[in-house]
């Protein structure tokens, strides 16, 4: 499925309320805060959290000025959205655990000028972004009843949630992911082993060669009964031994990439003592030559 995430070993799954300072035109703080934390975080941790290792988390921008195409746009074009997504990009915080693959649910509240704002040819005045996250937005101002408001954009976050996955029946999905897990794991530890042969200065501690063996047995496992845990733990570990910072920093600096720091550095001083030594062995040489 080309629009939905591919299988991934952890997902961070990011809850953004980008506010405006208005009191008649913004969401209070604590109300959305609490709605996520009673409603689609438990369902999420309930339902999927014996499948997928997820992260959840919720932060909250005060600022809805500069993201929209124009400050007093009303309807959102499909032509204007990439601009919007990408302005929108700037203001969110990305994890530095590059095997966690993010998801962004954002709810959007326009500011007094801004709305009422629509997403043209959408009803439900959303963006579903393919293998990034959702967009929903909220006119406060025009609601009667805020509470009911945002139970049914909480579902809505949730069937956005399905379809980023590629969710269509539960038993495929888990299905498919038991596969992709075992492949993307074993295609990770051959992967590594490549890279360990390849730059020979890297240097494997215990605990991520515990990690590395763990996940070889576990993919074994999974290789011989389709578990679906041991697929997803031993890719899992794979990842992260793969993506650990220690082994980041030497892929990014090979023995050439040192030669050509290092060389510049000692080669100033490399000379004068080269021609000290040279005057060394001379003046050894004549003592040799006088006292035959």
């Amino acid at each position: 499925n080309l629009t939905s995430f591919q299988t991934a070993s952890s997902y961070e799954i990011l809850f953004y309320l980008i506010n405006n300072n208005d009191e008649n035109y913004s969401l209070n703080k604590t109300k959305y805060e609490e709605i996520i934390s009673s409603t689609i975080v438990p369902y999420l941790i309930n339902t999927y959290s014996n499948y997928i290792n997820i992260d959840i988390s919720t932060e909250i921008i005060f600022t809805t000025r500069g993201i929209l195409p124009t400050e007093t746009i009303h309807n959102l074009e499909k032509k204007q959205i990439p601009f919007f997504i990408n302005k929108l990009e700037y203001l969110l915080h990305h994890s530095t655990k590059h095997y966690k693959e993010k998801i962004f649910f954002i709810l959007f509240i326009p500011d007094e000028k801004q709305t009422p704002i629509t997403v043209d040819k959408n009803e439900q005045n959303s963006i579903i972004v393919p293998k990034w996250g959702s967009v929903i937005f909220y006119n406060k101002y025009n609601s009667n009843n805020e509470l009911n408001d945002l139970n049914l954009i909480m579902k809505q976050f949730l069937n956005h949630f399905n379809h980023l996955l590629g969710i269509e029946t539960f038993e495929k999905w888990i299905y498919l992911r038991t596969i992709e897990n075992y492949n993307n794991g074993r295609q990770t530890l051959l992967t590594l082993s490549q890279l360990l042969l390849s730059i020979p200065n890297i240097v494997i501690d215990d605990s991520m060669a515990k990690k590395i063996h763990n996940s070889l047995d576990l993919l074994e496992k999974c290789q011989d009964n389709n578990q679906h845990n041991d697929c997803q733990q031993g890719r899992l570990l794979a990842d992260q031994v793969f993506f650990d910072p220690s082994l980041l920093k030497l892929l990014y600096f090979p023995d050439d990439q040192k030669f050509a720091i290092y060389v510049p550095l000692y080669l100033p001083m490399g000379a004068p003592l080269a021609w000290t030594l040279i005057n060394d062995i001379k003046f050894l040489i004549n003592i040799i030559k006088k006292n035959r």
